[in-house]
């Protein structure tokens, strides 16, 4: 008997460990909501100074790396893709359970939403992330229609169980497959794209649209919550390329916020357009969310308020927030890489051959196979010396490869047949092919930079740069210099 009930005992401790190991993979891992909450559960209690909550419109105007960096200020970015009110409401009776924030900074984009219920793929973005609770169970209940979709929302096995065909490195490793840039998550996301828009007239918005009951009964929830533990709101409607009616709901919001609650709404669409500067020819990714540009105005604009009318504490040098240190350098880092993409010339290139983060291939491909005309080693010398290539191998062509700011390879292909891999991170690797091509003035050597199947090759004659960086786990440029008429050329990413 006791032999039988270890077994099961047993039995029972394996089926719970494989379960739960399982549903660890399948289960969802959105960069744009789940996660976000993931990591605000790694949070050390009570140091998040400033809550943002909201749509994604919050998490990418509010730029946690420029207020941490520019005024010390620890901000967290809890929110979520196309995220309702009432999913606003119950991120923050989670949050309220372990952070006491000095300020909240709320989104009310979705106010103009008209249903009582989401798309179900946000309604599971917007409650699958929480951890089980009254809080999780009030959610879902609010966020799912079970009259027509029944209960089966409660368990969230039955939604994933069947990903397998969608599983990536993602799902197998921790903070995205990406630990060193996402361990310190603050839940903020940049766009480095510029779209420029036309900027909206919103002049006739003059009246006020009715919220529905349930977006009116929700959004007073959070005002009423806040104000029960003496938090300060700072409302808000950021910058997009809204339309008259969008504006109307704004309106009501601000008056309920202003007169029923006495917290101060900034609509940066309209009262406060002027004052933040934003330019809808440079500021925007889309015509819903703002880039690196806009979202610096932005915030920069709330930082001031923050720091001289909240007086939220400069946190920085305190080592209890490290963190916040660290996930603001992921930005600078990638602020740093869109730089790179705008470069014009070879000569621009040569500091970046001396950042420690880039693995960086380069090769040279010579018409006819031959050696550089002096002519082009004289106007190339600048760009070959900064980077510490020789005359000798800038005249002969080949394969150059750089790492951790150092040039560690070499080969100048000579035979037929050539190839190497270089690993770039734990999961990507680039492939240098050399072959010969016919190319109809006799044949010559070819040479391909490949990463993941695709050809990153931007010039069959001249210099290729393929530029990756080992932090991000990415690509960063591209380009390339035509030997045959001289066009500096990039390749999209």
């Amino acid at each position: 008997m006791k032999k039988n009930a270890v077994k099961l005992i047993v039995f029972v401790l394996a089926f719970i460990l494989c379960f739960c190991g399982v549903t660890s993979v399948l289960d969802f891992k959105y960069l744009d909501s789940t996660f976000k909450v993931k990591m605000f559960y790694e949070q050390e209690d009570n140091t998040v100074d400033v809550l943002v909550l909201g749509s994604s419109h919050a998490y990418q105007s509010v730029n946690t790396a420029v207020l941490w960096k520019e005024y010390g200020i620890a901000a967290y970015d809890l929110c979520g893709a196309a995220q309702p009110i009432w999913n606003t409401y119950y991120y923050l009776e989670e949050a309220l359970k372990t952070q006491t924030p000095k300020v909240i900074i709320l989104d009310t984009y979705t106010l103009h939403y008209t249903d009582d219920y989401s798309e179900v793929s946000f309604a599971i973005k917007n409650t699958y992330g929480l951890k089980w609770s009254d809080t999780k169970t009030e959610a879902i209940r609010v966020s799912f229609d079970t009259e027509k979709y029944g209960m089966q929302y409660y368990f969230p096995i039955l939604q994933y169980h069947s990903r397998y065909n969608d599983l990536n490195k993602s799902d197998f490793y921790p903070y995205q497959a990406n630990e060193e840039m996402y361990q310190n998550h603050k839940g903020f996301y940049c766009y480095f794209q510029t779209t420029a828009l036309e900027e909206p007239d919103l002049s006739e918005a003059t009246y006020f649209n009715i919220l529905t009951k349930k977006n009116d009964e929700y959004y007073r929830k959070i005002l009423d919550l806040a104000t029960s533990h003496n938090i300060p709101v700072i409302v808000t409607a950021f910058p997009f390329a809204a339309e008259i009616y969008q504006q109307a709901y704004f309106n009501t919001a601000k008056d309920i916020a202003e007169n029923d609650y006495n917290f101060p709404f900034y609509n940066f669409l309209t009262d406060y357009k002027d004052a933040v500067g934003i330019d809808y020819a440079t500021d925007f990714s889309d015509k819903q969310h703002l880039n690196y540009l806009g979202n610096t105005k932005i915030t920069r604009f709330l930082g001031d308020i923050l720091q001289n009318e909240y007086h939220v504490p400069d946190r920085r040098g305190d080592k209890k927030y490290a963190s916040w240190e660290a996930d603001a350098q992921v930005y600078y880092n990638q602020l740093e890489n869109h730089e790179v993409t705008v470069y014009t010339s070879l000569e621009e290139y040569i500091p970046v051959f001396s950042n420690d983060r880039y693995t960086i291939i380069m090769t040279e491909t010579i018409p006819g196979g031959k050696t550089l005309s002096q002519s082009a080693l004289n106007s190339l010398r600048p760009f070959f010396s900064g980077i510490g290539i020789s005359d000798e191998q800038a005249a002969n062509g080949g394969a150059w490869i750089f790492e951790n700011g150092e040039l560690t390879y070499y080969n100048q292909c000579y035979y037929d047949n050539y190839q190497k891999t270089v690993k770039l991170s734990r999961f990507n690797d680039a492939l240098i092919d050399i072959e010969i091509a016919d190319t109809g003035d006799g044949k010559r050597k070819t040479k391909r930079i490949t990463v993941d199947k695709e050809d990153k090759t931007t010039v069959n004659t001249g210099i290729n740069i393929y530029i990756y960086d080992t932090f991000t786990q990415s690509t960063v440029d591209t380009v390339g210099l035509n030997f045959s008429n001289g066009e500096f050329v990039r390749k999209s990413k």
